[in-house]
């Protein structure tokens, strides 16, 4: 089954819960909203070998991590996206200040990432990976998403594309996805 085809059956399901779900939280009852949570499946396998050494490919990272940068950009929406909103995507230069970095996601614990940003955004390794030859360069800009996404339909119809778009205008042969 495609992700077109595994969208349109998982659409219903979370139509569904979302209706029975957006009471409950309201009643702080989150934890038992989103213990009846209609995950999306996806079918095949989402990685691909490199054609090429990793000495001499390109790297980008995503993180869902919730960051910007303090000042420089509007705050993440620290909430679910619950009504079809495309998730929001902030581009942090590899080369950011890390003390200009803020986490608005409030689905983890921030104490280790506060302590070393390199937890979930781990700039200072790949650079470092890079320096030492083992990966070819890294991308100028990583890209964060909110990790709250919870309609996976604007995820997978437009930012999903968009980002492939951007990574590729870039060079990019491989990306590290960072959960958070």
């Amino acid at each position: 089954m495609s992700d077109a085809a595994s969208l349109a059956d998982w659409t219903p399901k979370y139509e569904s819960w979302r209706e029975k779900a957006l009471p409950m939280i309201q009643e702080g009852k989150t934890k038992e909203a989103f213990g009846s949570y209609p995950w999306f499946r996806t079918e095949g396998d989402p990685f691909a070998r490199l054609d090429k050494p990793a000495g001499e490919a390109r790297f980008a990272l995503i993180t869902t991590g919730g960051y910007s940068i303090s000042g420089e950009q509007e705050p993440m929406r620290p909430i679910p996206n619950f009504g079809g909103d495309t998730p929001q995507v902030r581009e942090i230069p590899v080369d950011v200040d890390p003390s200009k970095l803020v986490i608005h996601h409030p689905g983890y614990d921030h104490r280790f990432a506060k302590e070393d940003h390199n937890v979930n955004l781990p700039l200072d390794r790949l650079r470092e990976m890079a320096e030492r030859g083992e990966i070819g360069s890294v991308a100028e800009a990583t890209h964060v998403l909110m990790g709250l996404v919870v309609d996976v339909a604007p995820l997978l119809n437009e930012t999903i594309p968009a980002l492939v778009d951007r990574l590729r205008s870039d060079g990019v042969d491989a990306v590290l996805l960072v959960p958070s």
